[in-house]
């Protein structure tokens, strides 16, 4: 006698456990592993190779916004350079004096290994090679300064507009303030 199947019923297959992976899930799990490799491996073995590159654009970008931050608050604001210890730091006028300024944006920092500042030149102080110095920045300018980063095989010059707070980016020492349009 053979069973009569029903409409409706329904007939239940013996399951068999899920063990691994498809071939096809395998595959795809690659497929995205590579294309995430190749879009990251570039940008991490890059750290290491221009890393004076990136610091003077911090730099830069670090003398810009305090520029604008001066601007918008009217604040009077300072960045220390310290020249031995190869770090700088931001200061905001509070009262007479200059207290520690932090924010998300700003806080102090250590130039990479190998980077150090060769000097800091300032209508104020000169060119100062040791030591501390600063760049004031103020509602309607900044100071005008240059700023010499060496490493073991390159120098870069950066020099700030004293009125817009751009910085304008050299790869070799630049000895005087050139007057070009930023």
């Amino acid at each position: 006698m053979t069973p009569i199947l029903k409409a409706g019923t329904l007939i239940k297959r013996p399951t068999r456990r899920n063990a691994g992976f498809t071939l096809l899930e395998l595959v795809i799990i690659i497929t995205i592993l590579g294309i995430t490799a190749l879009m990251v491996f570039p940008k991490l073995s890059a750290f290491g190779i221009n890393k004076g590159k990136g610091a003077t654009r911090h730099l830069a970008r670090l003398i810009q916004h305090l520029a604008e931050e001066s601007s918008s608050t009217k604040q009077v604001f300072r960045l220390h350079y310290h020249l031995e210890e190869n770090a700088y730091s931001v200061k905001v006028l509070q009262g007479r004096e200059f207290v520690a300024f932090s924010s998300s944006l700003v806080n102090d920092r250590k130039l990479p290994k190998g980077l150090y500042f060769e000097d800091v030149v300032t209508p104020r102080h000169g060119k100062v090679s040791d030591g501390e110095t600063f760049t004031e920045f103020f509602p309607l300018g900044v100071e005008k300064t240059v700023i010499h980063l060496k490493d073991n095989e390159q120098t870069w010059t950066l020099m700030v507009n004293s009125l817009t707070g751009r910085v304008k980016i050299f790869d070799q020492y630049v000895d005087k303030y050139e007057r070009s349009p930023l």
